[in-house]
């Protein structure tokens, strides 16, 4: 495929059409147009397009496929059997250390994608593996429960303060600090998924601060992935906590409406439904009376251009999409904000 990661091999010439945008015609927009990204190695064509920097980097992606192995296992390394110790030998080969392998290469899929966009700032989400994703990687059935709802189980906040999982976390901690003092790439904001409660908002509000991870200290901004129903009935008090909200309206809505998204058995069952726009409103007009940032960067925007209207006659700060619909996104936007005007 074109990106590289994935994909399928068709017989024959596929038809296609070229469309091209020029890019210096578009109207700019007051709610900022941003974009996901995953992969470090789309990130310099990624950065030519106008968006106004990067709304979720999520991690896994770059531990999926640079660093593979994991964290765990790299920790206990000197307790692994001799064939795993051999498999990470090949991949580990020439860093100082199982942990130094795990930060370096973290830190340099970070930088990849803040290099390319700086000075526009580049959200980082802390990993979101669920135990079945993370047991996928070299080493982790070792180190995972086997759970019968990854879905809902040790994710997020609760996974970084777990006794069995809190080094590893650590190291991710290390990997930000590498990329924001060592690299200077201060652009750098942060993203903690998944808290539940504002307990676990304090625990993990705490546990960043003692790993060298302050709000406002050099800049630094840390927002909470708002995804659970009780951040937005709570969010006044879980903004008590971080600097702004980013909305995960995938996960908000299974949550709220109590369905499996990866096997959905009403079609109408989606970010459209009554309930989910309730939270979502509920969330960005606490984030409006705290003076608070507030984006959304789930995939709801792309889908349903009735969302784009609810969003924008909201006025909500930041939109992030995919990079495929970017450019139509924000043509959309800019029309429909004058309309709106």
């Amino acid at each position: 495929c074109a990106d590289g990661d994935a994909g399928h091999i068709y017989s024959g010439i596929l038809p296609f059409d070229v469309k091209k945008v020029d890019t210096a015609a578009l109207q700019p927009t007051r709610t900022k147009i941003m974009i996901n990204l995953g992969n470090p190695e789309q990130a310099m064509e990624a950065s030519f397009l106008p968006a106004d920097g990067v709304g979720l980097v999520r991690t896994e992606f770059i531990i999926g496929s640079l660093i593979r192995v994991h964290p765990s296992a790299l920790l206990a390394y000197d307790t692994l059997d001799r064939r795993l110790r051999d498999t990470i030998d090949n991949i580990i080969e020439g860093y100082d250390s199982p942990a130094d392998f795990f930060v370096s290469k973290l830190a340099q899929g970070i930088a990849m994608i803040a290099a390319a966009f700086y000075p526009k700032p580049v959200t980082v989400r802390f990993s979101d593996f669920k135990s079945n994703e993370y047991a996928s990687l070299i080493g982790g059935d070792q180190f995972e429960p086997n759970e019968e709802n990854p879905m809902l189980g040790l994710r997020g906040a609760m996974r970084y303060f777990s006794p069995d999982f809190s080094a590893s976390f650590a190291l991710e901690c290390q990997a930000v600090k590498k990329v924001r003092s060592d690299m200077g790439l201060k652009n750098v904001q942060l993203l903690v998924p998944f808290v539940r409660s504002i307990n676990e908002a304090e625990k993990v509000a705490k546990l960043l601060e003692q790993q060298g991870l302050s709000r406002h200290e050099d800049d630094l901004k840390i927002h909470l992935m708002c995804e659970v129903p009780s951040n937005a009935l709570l969010a006044a008090k879980f903004l008590n906590h971080f600097d702004g909200f980013s909305i995960g309206s995938n996960d908000l809505t299974q949550l709220t409406l109590g369905i499996d998204r990866d096997a959905v058995l009403d079609s109408n069952l989606d970010e459209r439904d009554e309930a989910t726009q309730m939270l979502i409103k509920m969330a960005i007009q606490a984030c409006k009376s705290a003076g608070k940032s507030v984006g959304i960067c789930g995939q709801a925007p792309s889908d349903f251009r009735e969302i784009v209207d609810f969003l924008i006659d909201e006025q909500i700060d930041s939109i992030s999409l995919n990079s495929d619909s970017l450019l139509e996104m924000k043509t959309y936007i800019s029309n429909l904000e004058r309309k709106r005007a």
